[in-house]
């Protein structure tokens, strides 16, 4: 499998790499990972079965040394899995090298126009299978590839239910963030120019309107990145300094108490695959507000979990935050396990089996 990120990685796509092979492995597949990248330590007690190389992760030189000890490495390979589209012809180059089934994965916006690369476009309807996040990538993805979408297996991001739990507001955490006792809306992500589709500047937009109907009102945002100076300079000019707090970027020990300071998740993206973080919050007992044009429908099963609405349409986003705020609930909405571990666990299972008989 090659990968952008995984074990040592930052992310919704480096979770979901993370689970998936975490799943394949289960499965008494034997996998060798050739990671792009490796930001953060790597996590120990990977599982057994798993070969975590490295040394592909030095840069482009180093990748490609590695891609080509796997064109010569001994034994049968019986799939190459890309897990991402920009890695597809370093895929499709070792697939067909070595007589092996090409699988891609894809997960959002990466996937959802045409490619700039005409070899990537090419090879896009060209592979053996397509595993995507959600409904919403695969239609997009499809759209623009010509992949047939019938051969396209759904295999959504999962939560730990065990893990994310609903929890008193921790007193501590609030003081340090310099939160107050009024209601707190949250979003969480990364926030970089090439991802402004997150829906941080929507919301701050609305603060004004929602702070004349609460004072005491604050907004929440945690997460880093390029587009943040951006951010905190259109709050200042709004003249919201303490209504709109920047946590920057948490520890992932820290996430759970985060989620349960919120009284409303939202996130009114307009590119997202999936949105794991709406899960996330909603295991945790927070309300959710995401959007309805794009991944976020499937992650909330389509208004079941949490409420939708166009993210552009920013008088029906005023009214889903009040909504969601005045009706005062924290309780985990049912329906959540079918985005379990075990349930993600059993879907790669199924999938594998067919890929094999295939």
């Amino acid at each position: 499998m090659l990968v952008g990120d995984a074990f040592g990685g930052f992310g919704g796509i480096a979770k979901f790499n993370r689970d998936f092979l975490t799943a394949l492995c289960e499965q008494a597949v034997q996998v060798r990972v050739l990671p792009r990248s490796i930001t953060e330590p790597v996590e120990s007690g990977m599982p057994g079965g798993l070969v975590y190389d490295r040394r592909a992760a030095a840069g482009k030189g180093a990748f490609a040394r590695r891609l080509a000890a796997c064109l010569t490495r001994r034994g049968h390979i019986n799939a190459v899995i890309c897990g991402h589209i920009n890695l597809l012809p370093a895929a499709w180059l070792l697939a067909r090298l070595r007589r092996a089934r090409l699988v891609l994965v894809i997960h959002g916006f990466e996937a959802w126009g045409r490619v700039r690369s005409s070899v990537v476009h090419w090879l896009a309807r060209r592979v053996d299978a397509v595993v995507s996040v959600s409904r919403t990538s695969a239609e997009r993805f499809c759209g623009w590839s010509g992949f047939d979408l019938e051969r396209v297996s759904i295999v959504p991001n999962c939560v730990d239910l065990d893990r994310f739990q609903p929890q008193p507001k921790d007193t501590a955490m609030m003081q340090r963030l310099g939160l107050g006792g009024g209601p707190v809306i949250l979003t969480l992500g990364r926030i970089f120019a090439n991802e402004r589709y997150k829906g941080f500047d929507e919301v701050i937009d609305l603060m004004p309107r929602l702070l004349a109907r609460d004072p005491s009102l604050q907004y929440l945002i945690v997460g880093d990145g390029n587009d943040r100076v951006r951010l905190e300079s259109k709050v200042e000019a709004m003249q919201l300094a303490g209504a709109v707090v920047f946590a920057g970027r948490i520890d992932e020990a820290d996430k759970v108490g985060i989620y349960n300071l919120a009284d409303a998740y939202v996130m009114p993206s307009s590119g997202e695959g999936f949105g794991i973080v709406l899960l996330e919050a909603a295991a945790c007992g927070i309300p959710v507000v995401g959007s309805s044009i794009d991944g976020s429908r499937d992650a909330l099963r389509h208004g079941e979990l949490g409420r939708l609405v166009d993210p552009h349409n920013s008088d029906a986003l005023f009214d889903a935050i009040v909504a969601t705020l005045a009706a005062g609930r924290r309780e985990r909405p049912a329906g959540l396990d079918m985005f379990s571990e075990q349930a993600f666990k059993n879907r790669v299972s199924a999938w594998t089996a067919q890929l094999c008989k295939n």
